[in-house]
């Protein structure tokens, strides 16, 4: 039997077919301003460095299975207990996990928006049906809206607090609210938790149906090495961790993380460098003639209307000058006059000042 493409294409799932290619994007350039990943600009511990040198010798070794004494320190960081704590290849991976353990094909996934864009996407890889709920005007949730929108084949709710991209946090007495009118699993996702310093863990004992994520990523400066983490009722954790891979975090990311939750004076010294900077950051934007929305995160979400810019044509101005932001102009809950930049090292930002002023310079005289 002789097979072509198009025969091996209608074996691919639906699901996944109807998936946008992905690509590799520009190569890395250390002399480039990237601020559009939300990263930390600062570089994780000397501690940790030391942690990943010591763990690489090691690596002819799987890792601990269930995260070993990483999860023993997050549980003594976060308040929890082990067995209220799963650790993943970033929060990412939970992201998709929940949805393969909650919802089969044709079920739906809630999802106010604008949001973060992996609650789709892991719901379509899934086959799962995400469904868009609008956001208020200024971003906060619109609860009469979601429970109108639920069905019985509602099955997750996913809602990041922070949100990303707006950068708002929606308040604990409107979390609770939700919980009791929602019939379904509710994922509220506290990545920028370090920043906000805002959590409703601890209502997880209360609410079974509560899963909280949480990431290294950010405040801790590990991004590249993908360490995330939920914290939910122990049969929640059970159950995720059946469908885990059975080593979901690498052996080298576990010593950094385990090094990482030890230096907190390194984190935190790091996150007061990005507040004192951010409110510095966002007066420069409004003085060029932004709109800039109230952040809880290290990020900073834009409007551009006011200079009459539509984000994408900005956007490309930027990185004609080697500078990166997001843009999310015409994302689902979105016009087209929106980018988010992430706060970066006051060099960092400065060389963003100055390129947003080339580029309105640009698109005045166009």
């Amino acid at each position: 039997m002789t097979l072509n493409l198009e025969t091996i294409e209608q074996w691919v799932s639906p699901s996944i077919r109807g998936l946008a290619s992905k690509t590799a994007g520009p190569p890395k350039d250390n002399q480039a301003i990237r601020l559009d990943k939300g990263e930390l600009p600062y570089p994780p511990s000397p501690k940790v460095v030391d942690a990943i040198t010591q763990a690489a010798t090691t690596c002819n070794r799987y890792p601990a299975v269930l995260g070993g004494v990483l999860r023993e320190k997050l549980a003594v960081y976060t308040g929890a207990f082990p067995e209220q704590l799963i650790i993943s290849n970033g929060s990412d991976d939970l992201i998709e996990l929940i949805i393969k353990v909650f919802v089969q094909p044709g079920q739906q996934v809630l999802l106010p928006v604008p949001t973060f864009f992996v609650y789709w996407h892991a719901t379509q890889v899934m086959g799962g049906v995400p469904v868009f709920v609008q956001r208020t005007p200024d971003f906060g949730l619109d609860v009469d809206a979601l429970v109108a929108k639920a069905t019985p084949d509602t099955k997750v709710l996913y809602i990041a607090n922070p949100n990303n991209p707006t950068a708002n946090l929606v308040g604990r007495d409107t979390l609770i609210e939700v919980l009791n009118r929602v019939n379904c699993v509710v994922v509220v996702d506290e990545c920028y938790f370090e920043l906000c310093q805002t959590t409703i863990a601890d209502l997880v004992v209360t609410y079974p149906n509560l899963i909280v994520l949480r990431s290294l990523s950010k405040s801790f400066g590990l991004a590249g090495l993908r360490i995330g983490y939920a914290i939910a009722t122990p049969q929640v954790v059970d159950y995720l961790y059946r469908a885990a891979q059975l080593f979901p975090v690498n052996k080298v990311a576990i010593a950094a993380g385990i090094a990482a939750l030890e230096d907190q004076a390194y984190v935190q010294a790091n996150i007061q460098r990005i507040l004192a900077e951010k409110p510095r950051l966002q007066k420069a934007l409004v003085n060029l003639g932004f709109k800039v929305y109230p952040s809880d995160t290290n990020f900073l979400f834009v409007d551009t209307q006011p200079l009459n810019l539509q984000s994408d044509v900005l956007v490309k101005a930027l990185q004609n000058q080697n500078i990166w932001v997001a843009d999310f102009g015409s994302k689902p809950g979105l016009g087209d006059h929106y980018f988010r930049t992430a706060v970066g090292t006051p060099e960092e930002n400065q060389g963003l000042l100055k390129g947003l002023e080339v580029a309105i310079a640009q698109s005045s005289s166009a």
